[in-house]
């Protein structure tokens, strides 16, 4: 199953997880994957696409979601929009016109979470917004999308911290 760059297979009835990069498969990652195959309704990602906060059931934990998800992207790439989207495009995400850079990131195969930055210079501070296909819930528990989300940016900001020392 395709896992944000990488593909996880799992062997069944073992329950044994290997990643095609030869990475530890965490048991956060596990548990993400089989929610996600036992949550799955077949929906198809559309055209739509939410905020976290419109996620139904979420709205309260957005100022959460902000601290621990979005605040780090905005530390890491705020003022530098380039490596921002060559660091998602680099992790096989869809280029956006959005804001000031901006991509799509499959996390799951149906599940695309669009990464939005707009720069941040003297006179304005650096801002982030993340959204989700409508249809999300249809494939991950509320907290999963939470977990997912920040499991996406941590991914970003490894990879960003790698692009910005030319590894």
């Amino acid at each position: 199953m395709p896992y944000f760059d990488e593909i996880i297979t799992l062997k069944l009835p073992d329950f044994l997880f290997k990643s095609s990069k030869g990475a530890n498969v965490t048991l956060v990652a596990k548990i993400i994957i089989l929610h996600y195959i036992n949550t799955a309704d077949g929906s198809l990602p559309g055209v739509d696409k939410i905020s976290y906060g419109d996620i139904p059931g979420l709205a309260g934990y957005s100022p959460v979601f902000e601290k621990r998800v979005a605040r780090p992207l905005i530390t890491a790439f705020g003022f530098d929009k380039y490596l921002f989207l060559e660091t998602g495009t680099a992790m096989g995400g869809i280029k956006e016109d959005y804001g000031d850079a901006s991509f799509t990131l499959f996390a799951l195969p149906r599940i695309p979470i669009t990464f939005i930055l707009w720069e941040g210079d003297a006179e304005f501070t650096p801002s982030l917004k993340m959204l989700f296909d409508p249809s999300i819930t249809g494939y991950l528990p509320l907290e999963d999308i939470t977990v997912i989300s920040k499991l996406a940016s941590t991914r970003i900001i490894k990879e960003g911290g790698l692009r910005y020392l030319g590894v």
